[in-house]
């Protein structure tokens, strides 16, 4: 019963996904046809991580009162309700925006929600691959997502994919909806409820040292955004937009594949993990250094490929330590608070390493370089701290 209902539960969140990024490509068209403005269609992103963080404050409070299950499938039957208003008729921007919100904000209900399940449908020794297969999945949908939903926007257009996006969510409804999960909620106050994740981060070493270590790595993570690699190659590598598309595909070509990496090997004991993340982290801080003061279009290929296969590995096996950290029925607020540390670092690295690039987008990449390093180095010196009891 548990293989089965983790594979309803990859089934149901890989067509959710899906159906999240085909609606998305489904309305940016919609809104270029009306109004082609780059600003406008900006919003789209900044709506949907605004939507989130928002989202991940209202998580504890939800787990204090109900089961994980039903988090999950009313969420996604919310998504689909929202998604529904699309088909009633001409909307304005406005509207549109409102609705982005709305399914990004029960959207980030989700994410702690389904990380807190996967403990308890397998066993601990297996944790590891099934976090890897969830995150190869989803890599692979956010590659494959967006040439798919241009290609049935000419084929067919843009309500079409709307509905094809409302028939996977409306499918991954049946999925959740199969899981079987014996999870409990524990019952909190509600200004505790609020608070608990964070006080669990602070009463495990290891959930500590692994958070100022995503601090310093999500600080570094806006450097990959698209405008801040379109200007490298623009101006550094002097190529051109075809360029800038071979990296990103580079970059995220090498995260799948360091899923795989870790589908492939079996990493059970702690330590061992936590000696990966460091590593990873140290390898990934070194290479982004490389493609900063080595700017040759080639090796910048190699160097974005080989820091996707770090980060993917680094990054998978830091949640799977998070994961076996504090006792299941907590792990859901845990997985909250770091995910709103997540966009809050991600969003002002954005900013941040914007306006240096602005400057000089190789001192960009140096910045971001020399923070993962320094993660790296955090959880090197801290090892013996972080693997405390």
């Amino acid at each position: 019963m548990k293989n089965r209902s983790v594979l309803f539960l990859w089934f149901g969140q890989s067509q959710a996904n899906l159906a999240d990024v085909l609606y998305i490509v489904a309305l940016i068209s919609i809104l270029y046809a009306q109004n082609s403005s780059p600003v406008l269609l900006s919003c789209i992103p900044f709506t949907i991580t605004t939507a989130k963080f928002l989202s991940s404050f209202i998580v504890p409070f939800l787990i204090d009162r109900y089961r994980a299950k039903r988090i999950l499938v009313v969420s996604q039957l919310l998504k689909t309700s929202v998604l529904s208003m699309f088909f009633l008729g001409h909307m304005s921007l406005i509207s549109m925006l409102c609705c982005v919100a709305l399914i990004a904000f029960f959207d980030g209900w989700a994410a702690p929600v389904q990380s807190s399940m996967l403990p308890h449908l397998v066993d601990k020794e297996k944790l590891l691959k099934w976090n890897s297969m969830f995150n190869v999945t989803d890599q692979m949908i956010q590659i494959a997502a967006y040439p798919l939903g241009s290609f049935l926007i000419i084929s067919w257009d843009a309500t079409g994919l709307l509905w094809l996006s409302f028939s996977l969510f409306s499918l991954s409804i049946v999925f959740m909806q199969a899981i079987r999960i014996n999870a409990h909620s524990s019952k909190t106050k509600q200004k505790q409820g609020l608070k608990e994740g964070w006080k669990l981060i602070w009463h495990y070493p290891r959930l500590r040292v692994l958070l100022v270590m995503e601090v310093l790595e999500g600080m570094a993570a806006g450097v990959w955004a698209s405008a801040i690699v379109y200007v490298f190659v623009k101006e550094i590598l002097n190529k051109n937009e075809a360029w800038w598309g071979y990296i990103n595909s580079s970059f995220f070509v090498g995260t799948v594949l360091g899923g795989f990496v870790l589908l492939k090997i079996s990493v059970e004991q702690e330590k061992s993990l936590y000696h990966i993340v460091t590593l990873g982290s140290l390898l990934s801080g070194f290479f982004t250094l490389l493609f900063g003061v080595m700017p040759a279009p080639f090796l910048s290929l190699l160097l974005s490929f080989a820091i996707g296969i770090a980060l993917q590995i680094s990054a998978t096996c830091s949640y799977t330590l998070t994961q076996t950290a504090v006792p299941l029925e907590k792990l859901s607020k845990v997985l909250s608070a770091t995910l709103s540390v997540s966009y809050v670092t991600f969003g002002l690295s954005v900013l941040l390493l914007g306006a240096v690039a602005s400057l000089n987008v190789t001192a960009a990449f140096l910045t971001a370089g020399g923070l993962i390093v320094i993660s790296g180095c955090v959880g090197l010196f801290l090892r013996n701290y972080a693997l405390a009891n």
